[in-house]
């Protein structure tokens, strides 16, 4: 259900990466932020915003440790409003507008610093690097000190673990030489509390997931009951299956015939690589004819509609494929965001039979695909943020946490349902008068 080596198989989710790839540079740069105190803190956040021809934005987010290890985490957010562009900068906070320029050559120029001592750029950075302006000598070389004091000085944070600081060390004894290198606890700077710091955390931990846990800590603390916190801490959500990256065949995911598996692997490819999408399209419509009855296809149809721009288009096909596969989840799961979308919650909800979990709605099956549960948990987590029940909400929030599956690859419903609680328990904590942000 997610691309593999043998299944290829798509859930419909893959296209805004294939969009970032192939579509934003074209996209004009509204917007370039970074780190106010960027030369003294170390490690800054740099965010690229593009925007797209009917208003929304596809942004950039970099977090570069300019003493170290270079573009310490990336990622993406695909299609957003203004309205949630504004909420971010907000929710960061500290940071300040600037030029492309500085942005690009203190994203690549720390890419390079890192690369002399064997440090590669975060594993995003492949997508993520498509919202940059190509690095090129169109774009000016500007002098940036990076080091400290000219020196690659690595900070250790309190979710580096010694092994990862072992490695590091080693690395820089290595390639750097004896006396050549710094190692230092973090300093006091990207605080967001006593026990945390924006650039010490794990992997796939990046700023904006900083300020999801500050603010669910404060909601926690200020807002929540000694009740519903018990509520929250006794939740089966994902506790009664197993989850699995291995791909999963099952009546609406299988191919009945050799020809038919190398018919989608040639459309998968063209979709996800072709730049003549119009005969793409034409090509899987002749494919839903030939092939009918297998969702796989309208997955990728839907995909060459919104990779083209054509969302009135890749609508109808989530509408088709509601009626014509009503037990298949994903067609389930792209309905429901379909319907919140248009202010129809209580129908959203209504597709899932009132199950709250994978195994009540699907109660023959004991394992299910990550990607399954992400898009599942991000969509009952939109249902409720929705009809404004925050606690609700959690639940699911929870879980995508817990596993995590907020940063699962080109999975987008369940890190930007997350992202929306955050603004609405900041928006809560505004009202409450105890929560001032600036």
């Amino acid at each position: 259900m997610s691309k593999n080596k043998t299944g290829l198989f798509n859930t419909g989710q893959l296209s805004p990466e294939k969009y970032v790839r192939t579509q934003a540079r074209t996209l004009p740069i509204e917007a370039c932020l970074i780190t106010e105190d960027w030369k003294n803190a170390g490690i800054c956040n740099v965010i690229i915003a593009r925007r797209h021809k009917k208003g929304n934005l596809t942004i950039g987010l970099y977090l570069v440790d300019i003493y170290c290890l270079g573009l310490k985490d990336t990622s993406y957010r695909f299609g957003i409003s203004t309205d949630e562009f504004d909420y971010f900068k907000k929710s960061l906070g500290g940071i300040i507008e600037c030029d492309y320029v500085l942005a690009h050559n203190i994203i690549y120029g720390g890419i390079a610093f890192a690369g002399d001592y064997g440090f590669k750029p975060h594993k995003d950075f492949a997508v993520t690097q498509f919202i940059l302006e190509e690095d090129t000598e169109d774009v000016e070389l500007i002098d940036i000190d990076f080091g400290l004091n000219g020196l690659p000085c690595f900070m250790r944070g309190p979710y580096d673990d010694n092994i990862k600081v072992r490695n590091i060390e080693a690395n820089l004894e290595r390639i750097a030489g004896p006396g050549n290198y710094k190692i230092l606890d973090a300093p006091g700077d990207f605080v967001f509390d006593e026990d945390s710091e924006e650039g010490d955390s794990d992997e796939g931990d990046d700023g904006v997931l900083s300020v999801i846990k500050e603010v669910d800590k404060n909601y926690d603390e200020i807002l929540r009951t000694p009740d519903v916190r018990e509520m929250l801490s006794n939740s089966r959500i994902g506790m009664d299956y197993e989850l699995t990256g291995e791909a999963i065949e099952n009546e609406y995911v299988r191919y009945d015939s050799v020809e038919e598996r190398e018919d989608y692997i040639g459309l998968y490819k063209m979709v996800f690589e072709s730049t003549n999408m119009d005969k793409v399209i034409k090509k899987l419509k002749s494919a839903i004819l030939k092939y009918p009855g297998k969702p796989l296809f309208y997955n990728l149809l839907q995909s060459a509609y919104l990779i083209d721009d054509q969302i009135d288009k890749s609508d109808e096909i989530v509408c088709e494929m509601n009626r014509l596969f009503p037990g298949y989840l994903f067609s389930k799961i792209a309905y429901a965001n379909l319907l919140i979308d248009r202010g129809q919650p209580d129908e959203a909800l209504a597709l899932f039979n009132g199950k709250a979990d994978l195994n009540h709605l699907y109660p023959g099956r004991q394992v299910f695909h990550k990607t399954e549960a992400s898009a599942f948990w991000g969509t009952m987590c939109r249902y409720y943020i929705a009809v404004e029940n925050v606690d609700a909400a959690d639940l699911y929030m929870d879980a995508i946490l817990k596993y995590g599956l907020i940063d699962m690859p080109n999975q987008t419903i369940a890190k930007s349902a997350v992202a929306h609680l955050c603004e609405l328990k900041i928006d809560k904590l505004e009202k409450a008068g105890v929560l001032n942000a600036e």
